[in-house]
């Protein structure tokens, strides 16, 4: 809130005072540069442990479906993988909306106001171009960590027979978990 002059209006004439000061601008501007590249490096690390997770967890219980031969077992796995894929979608989302928030209100009005300084974020390139150098050896595995269980596991229902009918809930949940899957890949594919 601010007066009618356009001062903050504060109660304490002291705290107005530190507020409107440059000093206090640069330190909170620094304060929120190194608060938000720690919440990414965070999420990077929540989301190495969301993909070790998915695929040691899809992968034991597309085992156990395996050896005892049940279709609502084996459905499990692309069940709790397209989950966990999911949550990486969404981490992805935040990494990139954080890093673009970094590149354009800090990293490209310093660069252009000094030469030669590259931020992190504004030396990593072009969003745009940056999926397509990803997309071999980050995106394809951490797509396929989602759908590989499903392209596996559902035939594998499929012909056990009868005891596929048992299943098709888990089915129906999992094809419904693919196509949210699906989307939020396509909506936030500039984020990723």
């Amino acid at each position: 809130m601010t007066t009618s002059d356009g001062e903050p209006d504060c109660d304490l004439p002291e705290v107005a005072g530190i507020i409107t000061g440059a000093e206090f601008a640069g330190d909170l501007l620094l304060a929120e540069y190194r608060t938000l590249r720690d919440e990414i490096l965070k999420k990077m690390d929540h989301r190495t442990s969301l993909v070790v997770c998915s695929v040691t967890v899809s992968s034991a219980v597309l085992g156990f479906g395996i050896e005892r031969r049940s279709a609502s077992l084996l459905l499990v796995s692309p069940l709790v993988s397209l989950l966990l894929g999911i949550l990486i979608v969404f981490y992805n989302m935040q990494i990139g909306v954080a890093s673009e928030y970094l590149r354009k209100r800090y990293e490209q009005p310093l660069s252009r106001r000094f030469k030669g300084f590259i931020g992190w974020h504004e030396g990593m390139g072009d969003p745009n171009i940056r999926l397509f150098q990803r997309l071999v050896p980050y995106h394809l595995p951490l797509i396929l960590i989602a759908i590989a269980p499903v392209i596996v596991a559902v035939p594998l229902a499929a012909a056990l027979g009868s005891a596929f009918v048992a299943g098709l809930p888990v089915l129906v949940v999992v094809v419904c978990l693919f196509a949210v899957y699906l989307f939020e890949l396509v909506k936030n594919r500039k984020l990723l």
